[in-house]
């Protein structure tokens, strides 16, 4: 087993948020290891902005995206500065792009050995124990994956 240095926590913003960045801390300090946040800014969420920004000159879609790039830092922040962390100890990142896609780009970037991620239920069939990113990222993750229920 290699040993694990770098842990990546998805950030959503959910209910469970806090919970997997609470959990990767002490998980990181057990095993010295460093941990990343990460949010993806969806890309369906862009092709909104950018039909929007197509009929309109009020919109810039690179400025919305950087605004909203800016938000999420600042809501990272905020999550760090709530459980009482050094946020320059932990690294943030916003990336944009289809969620999974992105999360496994950005672990193999940045040399990730764990990733951490929460799950929820979408439905009956085949989200119904996870939604579609996290059963993509369970069929595809390149590291090994730790996922948290809401009421873990």
């Amino acid at each position: 087993m290699n040993a694990i240095r770098r842990i990546m926590v998805a950030v959503d913003f959910s209910e469970i948020s806090k919970h997997l960045v609470r959990y990767a801390l002490a998980l990181s300090r057990k095993l010295d290891a460093e941990v990343h946040l990460v949010h993806v800014i969806n890309q369906r969420d862009i092709e909104a902005i950018r039909k929007v920004a197509e009929v309109t000159s009020a919109i810039s879609l690179p400025e919305q995206i950087e605004a909203r790039r800016e938000d999420l830092l600042a809501a990272l922040m905020a999550i760090l500065s709530e459980l009482a962390v050094d946020p320059e100890a932990i690294g943030r990142h916003v990336t944009t792009g289809v969620p999974y896609e992105a999360l496994i780009s950005a672990i193999k970037e940045m040399d990730i050995d764990l990733f951490i991620m929460g799950t929820r239920g979408r439905g009956k069939f085949a989200g119904m124990l996870f939604g579609s990113t996290a059963a993509q990222m369970l069929h595809k993750c390149p590291v090994p994956l730790l996922t948290l229920r809401n009421d873990a």
